[in-house]
């Protein structure tokens, strides 16, 4: 069941609009706009988190331990240049270190994941890939399963060809950050076998 909230007008909101709009919405709810369409998020499963929670620790834990300048955030809202209507919120991105931490957006970003959720349509999910593959820094898109192993590697290097993994001894590789990550490690606490 689908249970997003979409606002939806006969004219696509633009950004102004929809930041005009989030600014009179509670804190707690969480807003993303998607090719003009203000959508609410229903709050994640503790599974979806947890995934999300594994892959910014292990990102996060080498950026430190390899001196390497980029930090890998969770919930993070995101600008892709020159794509009008657009203001997603990522389960997880990697941005560099010279971020602005007092913005809500970050405009430049090298990795974005999606964790799927039952409120995502394929239609969204698919929208949000083919824009964040639009950013001219980005290397990478990450649409992951909470509910199987299964993870979709969309990279730069490919020419942007996908490349699923669906086995817990399989590693995703990531030259570009020299990192590479067990589909165990992105899974474990899941209660995820197989």
């Amino acid at each position: 069941m689908n249970t997003a909230v979409k606002i939806r007008s006969a004219n696509r909101l633009s950004v102004e609009d929809y930041l005009a709009f989030i600014a009179t919405r509670p804190d707690e709810e969480r807003w993303q706009l998607i090719d003009g369409v203000a959508m609410m998020m229903p709050p994640p499963t503790l599974r979806h988190q947890t995934v999300a929670r594994n892959l910014a620790f292990e990102l996060q834990f080498h950026f430190r331990s390899s001196s390497l300048a980029f930090s890998a955030l969770l919930e993070v809202g995101l600008i892709v240049p020159d794509v009008d209507k657009f203001r997603p919120e990522a389960d997880v991105a990697v941005v560099d270190t010279s971020i602005d931490l007092d913005s809500s957006y970050a405009d430049r970003f090298y990795l974005v994941a999606e964790v799927l959720s039952e409120s995502n349509t394929d239609e969204a999910i698919e929208l949000k890939r083919q824009r964040y593959i639009q950013h001219p820094d980005n290397f990478y898109c990450l649409i992951i399963s909470q509910t199987e192993v299964k993870v979709e590697v969309w990279s730069r290097a490919s020419g942007w060809q996908r490349t699923e993994f669906t086995r817990l001894d399989q590693s995703i590789e990531m030259p570009e950050f020299g990192f590479s990550m067990p589909l165990a490690s992105l899974y474990r606490d899941t209660r995820i076998e197989k």
